[in-house]
């Protein structure tokens, strides 16, 4: 397993460290906010591309094709 260049022994000796550093109690409220984190970043990522794939197709986020089509239309 080889995560970022760093191997097994290092990701546990890393968390050795910080177990001995911040203890049982602190590691786990980290690690949740770590995941909160890591959740919210993926879901703003997920929400951007889907902006931007709309963005690229043409369509107006929010609108329906119907919409956006009857916006094009040049009116005399």
């Amino acid at each position: 397993m080889d995560f970022f260049g760093i191997g097994l022994p290092e990701i546990i000796l890393i968390l050795l460290i910080a177990f001995v550093i911040f203890g049982p109690k602190r590691i786990v409220e980290i690690s949740k906010t770590a995941g909160q984190v890591m959740r919210n970043l993926s879901k703003n990522a997920s929400d951007i591309q889907t902006t931007l794939n709309k963005e690229l197709e043409g369509q107006k986020p929010g609108r329906t094709d119907a919409e956006d089509k009857s916006s094009r239309q040049v009116k005399p």
